[in-house]
C-alpha cells in the first residue's frame, strides 16, 4: 500500500550540461499527468507522459526537466561567431532608431549567456531519449520509495483505527442483544405504574409486543456485515498494487451498515456507539484519500 504524495529527482549529463528530472505527486481521484520539457526536447512529451503512466495509476504527477549549468564559465561556452552576430544585430537596430550603442563587458556577458542558454542540443531528442528515460526511472524510483514509506505510516494508522472500530462493533453487538430484554422490563414497569400488576411475563400479548420490537431493532445482520467489511479492509491493505479505490468502496459499505444500525437503535448506549463508529469510519475514509 502506497501514499499518493511524494517527490523524487535525478540528474544526467546531456550535451555537456546537467539535466535535472524532478517528479512529484499529489492526491487525485484519478491519474493526472503534467510534463514540462525544455524547448529542444518538446517532441518527447508524449513518451515522457506514457512512461509516467506505466509507473503510476493514481495521483497528480508532475515531471519537470530543466538544465542546471553549475559552472560560471558555462555562459561563455557559446560560439563566438554567434555572440558577434548578436552584437552586430543590436548595433544595427540601435543605429536605425538613432540610439547610441556602446557595448561593455557586462552586455557581452549577458549576450553570451543568452546565446549559450538558447543554443540547441547537438544530439536529437530521439537519440537522447534512452538516457532521459533512465533518468526518469531513477527519479520515479525515488518518488515511489517515498510513497511506499508514507504508505507504511498510513497503514499503521489505519490498523489502529480499524482496531478501535472493531471494538465498537463488539460493544454494539453486546448492547444490541440486551435491547429486547430491557424493552420488556421497561414495558412491565410501565404496566405496573398504570396499576396493571397481574400481567404474566408469559402472556401472549406481551410476548408478541416484545417480538415485534425485537425484530424492528435487530441489528445482527448489520453487525455481521460490519465484521466482514473490517476483515476485508485489513486483507486489502496487504494486497499489492493500487488499493485506494477498493478501500474507499469498503468504507462506503461500512458507513451504510453503521447508519442502518443507528437508525434501528432503540437504546441510548447503542446510539452512542453508532455515533462513535461513524466518526472512526469518517477518519478512516479521510486517510484513504491519500492512498494510491
Amino acid at each position: 500500500m502506497k501514499s499518493m504524495t511524494g517527490f523524487g529527482c535525478a540528474n544526467a549529463e546531456i550535451g555537456g550540461r546537467t539535466m535535472a528530472v524532478e517528479i512529484s505527486s499529489l492526491n487525485k481521484k484519478g491519474l493526472e499527468i503534467y510534463v514540462s520539457l525544455p524547448r529542444d526536447l518538446m517532441s518527447l512529451e508524449r513518451a515522457a507522459a506514457a512512461k509516467i503512466k506505466e509507473r503510476f495509476s493514481r495521483g497528480k504527477v508532475s515531471a519537470y526537466f530543466k538544465f542546471d549549468d553549475k559552472s560560471p564559465c558555462t555562459a561563455f561556452s557559446a560560439n563566438p561567431s554567434e555572440v558577434s552576430a548578436a552584437i552586430k544585430s543590436l548595433k544595427s537596430l540601435a543605429l536605425e532608431s538613432g540610439a547610441e550603442f556602446n557595448p561593455d563587458a557586462k552586455l557581452v556577458f549577458e549576450i553570451a549567456k543568452a546565446v549559450s542558454e538558447n543554443s540547441s542540443i547537438s544530439e536529437s531528442a530521439e537519440d537522447l531519449w534512452p538516457k532521459i528515460s533512465r533518468t526518469m526511472d531513477e527519479a520515479a524510483d525515488r518518488l515511489d520509495s517515498m510513497r511506499e514509506t508514507e504508505g507504511k505510516t498510513l497503514a499503521a494508522d489505519l490498523a489502529s483505527r480499524l482496531s478501535s472500530l472493531s471494538e465498537n462493533v463488539s460493544q454494539a453487538e453486546k448492547t444490541a442483544s440486551q435491547t429486547p430484554k430491557n424493552y420488556r422490563d421497561a414495558l412491565l414497569k410501565k404496566l405496573k405504574n398504570l396499576g396493571i400488576e397481574s400481567i404474566d411475563t408469559s402472556d401472549e400479548r406481551l410476548i408478541k409486543e416484545v417480538c415485534i420490537f425485537a425484530d424492528k431493532c435487530d441489528v445482527s445482520e448489520e453487525i455481521t456485515r460490519l465484521k466482514s467489511h473490517i476483515e476485508q479492509f485489513m486483507s486489502t491493505m496487504d494486497e499489492a498494487g493500487a488499493v485506494g479505490r477498493k478501500l474507499d468502496f469498503i468504507c462506503q459499505e461500512m458507513a451504510r451498515e453503521i447508519n442502518t444500525t443507528a437508525s434501528k437503535a432503540n437504546n441510548l448506549e447503542l446510539t452512542r456507539i453508532a455515533i462513535s463508529m461513524k466518526n472512526i469510519n469518517e477518519q478512516i475514509r479521510e486517510q484513504i484519500q491519500n492512498i494510491e
